[in-house]
């Protein structure tokens, strides 16, 4: 009967030491399911924010964004609609610049007899020598134009060199007389008002 007591403790220490034994095992199981959840949930949980910070960043991108990529589309189009028109009407801006040019024609030394008069009243001849410049609007067609009446207007200058004298050149208002009757003969020359101006550059009498 004295054995019996010693039996049941026997069976109750073996019993405790497995329940410890496991108790360890089953918390390390719990503990490492733990961690996997965790890492789990984590990275879950960075997918759905980082969807969700891309939807918020398309949803209030700034207007200006959007217009910068409009306009730079639109300056791209420009550019080539620009080269393509200057591809196609190169040939017809060159023309307009070689017709208008500078709007200046000038004239061959006109050299001519005057009366003049020596110190007694005498009539006598002198020499005039005379440089013009002729400056007319520069429209379509005018160089050409101008180009042909030269030779008239040339001639209408130098008939009317012929009939001046000494005292029809003297000073700053004879010179204006003249300028002003040599355009007059230059517009009827050219049988329009695109001659402006006539300009002098010498005036000799000798």
């Amino acid at each position: 009967m004295a054995k019996a007591p010693k039996e049941n403790d026997a069976e109750l220490a073996a019993e405790a030491e497995g329940e410890e034994d496991a108790q360890p095992k089953g918390s390390k199981k719990l503990l490492i399911a733990a961690v996997v959840l965790s890492l789990v949930s984590l990275g879950g949980g960075f997918f759905l924010a980082r969807m969700a910070f891309q939807e918020d960043a398309e949803t209030y991108a700034p207007d200006y964004v959007e217009e910068v990529v409009e306009e730079g589309v639109d300056e791209e189009l420009a550019a080539k609609e620009s080269d393509e028109k200057n591809a196609d009407g190169g040939g017809e801006g060159e023309e307009e610049i070689k017709t208008a040019e500078d709007g200046i024609i000038e004239f061959d030394e006109i050299l001519t007899n005057i009366t003049s008069f020596n110190q007694h009243g005498v009539p006598i001849n002198a020499f005039l020598k005379m440089n013009v410049v002729m400056v007319y609007r520069p429209d379509p067609g005018s160089k050409e134009l101008m180009e042909s009446r030269k030779p008239f207007m040339r001639d209408l200058f130098n008939g009317y060199a012929r009939s001046l004298t000494e005292a029809d050149v003297r000073g700053m208002a004879g010179i204006l007389t003249v300028k002003s009757e040599l355009l007059k003969r230059a517009r009827a020359a050219a049988g329009n008002d695109l001659p402006q101006e006539i300009l002098i550059s010498d005036l000799i009498v000798q």
